[in-house]
């Protein structure tokens, strides 16, 4: 069995100081940012050192648990020796670790220490090991090595002492690429301002490289990882969502009274703040394990269609009679197909309801949004004609 060995406590700790491995990142405490590393590495049981059952500690086993893993917080390190046997292989973490996920899961296909130049590491807080290479802060050890702690003194620092017992069994250690550090993917106990700039850079990570081919979808995916940065892990987290659909019940309630002008405006809005909403979700459902999107979002994005085109038939000239179906129909099916069969490159275009929204909202304001709908056909139509746009 894999088990991980994560740790709350810290080796100097600091009166009145936030610790380390309860430091946010991107909506989620390091030491939960740890477990999640524990879980995508296979670990079956998690084993967290506390002196006390803080709420802190409360939320990282609800987290376990939710996963299916089972969690154990020890305030006694004795009492390791009897939750782990020899056969069994240990993750250690150390508090305040916030390793690069893909790295060290890359590095830790076996039993092995993980380092990094001594000249890089040690000044900023990480362990000596020896002349040439310091502790990375992980490691995979064999569950053998929890007995020889009981002849250590109470109050020795867990993850560092496995570590020293790992180096004397003839644990082999691996050099991790130095540019982990030097670009900031790889922190021990980092301060507040070091982790700000390294979630702005893991949430843009996250953001799709959307051309401005697609404008709307584009400006959606900066806007939405810049509002993760700001409401992941917080009550407002489904702000944006919430926004998306008022603006479409607001589109839906304009439609009735004929208003589709000012339908049409907050539709745009509502296809924004979706898109918004489905950046944070994407980020959010990496820091939770979880890759589904929600049924809400799903939901939005079979609601915005029609609505476009509801709007589109009640601003149509009422001798139309059931003509008036005719065009929104067209062009929503012109671009519904162009996006499934067009190429890579343009297929973000067909799909931007965003700018779609826009290129409608304004002649619609002109009384022009029927005769814009059937000029916005006729040239999707128009494109399948050239290679470029074409997929095949």
């Amino acid at each position: 069995m894999r088990i991980a060995l994560l740790s709350t406590l810290e080796r100097d700790p600091q009166a009145g100081a936030p610790r380390a491995a309860f430091a946010g990142f991107a909506g989620a405490m390091v030491v939960e940012r740890q477990l999640d590393l524990a879980i995508r590495l296979g670990c079956e049981r998690i084993i967290c050192l506390v002196d006390s059952i803080e709420r802190e500690v409360l939320e990282v086993q609800d987290r376990a648990e939710s996963a299916g893993k089972k969690f154990r917080a020890l305030r006694n390190p004795a009492r390791l020796s009897g939750m782990v046997t020899a056969e069994d292989e240990m993750l250690i973490l150390a508090p305040g670790l916030l390793p690069d996920d893909d790295a060290t899961e890359k590095a830790l296909e076996s039993r092995e220490i993980l380092a990094f130049p001594a000249d890089l590491a040690v000044p900023l807080g990480y362990e000596r090991i020896d002349l040439e290479l310091a502790w990375s802060g992980a490691m995979m050890v064999p569950g053998n090595l929890v007995e020889r702690l009981s002849g250590l003194p109470a109050d020795v620092d867990v993850p560092s002492a496995l570590m020293r017992l790992a180096l004397q069994s003839g644990t082999p250690m691996r050099q991790l690429d130095r540019e982990l550090l030097q670009q900031g993917q790889w922190h021990l106990g980092a301060d507040r301002q070091t982790l700000d700039a390294r979630e702005k850079r893991w949430i843009d990570a996250q953001r799709r490289q959307i051309a401005f081919r697609a404008p709307g979808v584009a400006v959606a995916e900066r806007a939405g990882a810049r509002l993760a940065r700001d409401i992941l892990g917080q009550a407002s987290e489904p702000l944006p969502l919430a926004a998306a659909y008022l603006s479409i019940m607001g589109a839906l309630g304009l439609a009735a009274f004929g208003h589709t002008a000012f339908g049409l405006a907050l539709v745009t809005l509502g296809a924004l703040f979706g898109h918004m909403a489905e950046v944070v979700g994407r980020v959010s459902s990496l820091n939770r394990m979880a890759k589904d999107r929600s049924l809400l979002n799903r939901v939005l994005d079979y609601l915005i269609d029609p609505v476009f085109i509801l709007l589109l038939i009640v601003s149509a000239p009422e001798p139309l009679g059931f003509m008036r179906a005719f065009v929104p129909l067209t062009l929503f099916g012109l671009l519904r197909l162009s996006h499934r069969h067009a190429s890579e490159k343009w297929r973000a275009t067909y799909g931007d309801r965003i700018l779609l929204g826009c290129l409608l909202t304004a002649p619609a304001f002109l009384g022009y949004a029927h005769e814009a709908a059937a000029i916005l056909a006729l040239l999707v139509l128009l494109t399948r004609f050239f290679a470029p746009f074409r997929g095949d």
